[in-house]
């Protein structure tokens, strides 16, 4: 099992790195093993790839949803699950921007319905803290879009300009966003 591991975390990287350009080859490198060693364990790059992504898809939506009843824990909790690894960042921006063919619609389905309960769960944040009298009524579809823009606007920005200390940036834009929307 240990082997297994190795070879999907290779893989994990390879993909993050170079996208589906990466060899079975390069992963039988890293491991240590031989490319025909691979197959005992998978069936093809494209199954050792599907796999690879439903254990992401796991990890990310278990961690970031474990902090789903504040606005800023959310925000904080998103980024910093990338902050911890531009493997990761890397690895979700070559799935998003430039799926693999050899992927099926489904994975790529799944993430489009994990993103979304994520979108409603944020949205249903902002509408009870709108009811609450803490932020401004009626713009929840706006704000939501705009809480979501900026986390992705960090994220890209970390990849385009390596910002040295890039909780600053978090921290700025978390308290412009919030003074934005707060009554």
């Amino acid at each position: 099992m240990e082997t297994r591991k190795k070879i999907m975390n290779s893989a994990f990287e390879l993909f993050a790195k170079k996208g589906i350009s990466f060899s079975l080859t390069e992963v039988a490198s890293e491991v240590g093993i031989k490319k025909a060693s691979i197959y005992a364990h998978f069936q093809s790059k494209e199954m050792l790839l599907k796999e690879v992504i439903d254990k992401e898809l796991k990890e990310y939506f278990f961690e970031i949803n474990q902090e789903n009843d504040n606005l800023e824990k959310i925000f904080y909790g998103v980024l910093d699950y990338y902050n911890n690894s531009q493997t990761k960042l890397l690895f979700w921006k070559r799935l998003l921007l430039l799926p693999p063919e050899a992927i099926e619609d489904s994975i790529l389905d799944k993430v489009h319905k994990l993103s979304e309960d994520r979108f409603q769960i944020v949205k249903e944040l902002i509408v009870s803290e709108s009811k609450k009298g803490r932020i401004k009524i009626n713009c929840d579809e706006a704000f939501c879009l705009m809480f979501f823009s900026l986390i992705h606007g960090l994220l890209s920005s970390e990849l385009i300009y390596h910002p040295y200390n890039i909780r600053e940036h978090y921290d700025i834009i978390w308290n412009q966003f919030w003074l934005s929307i707060k009554k």
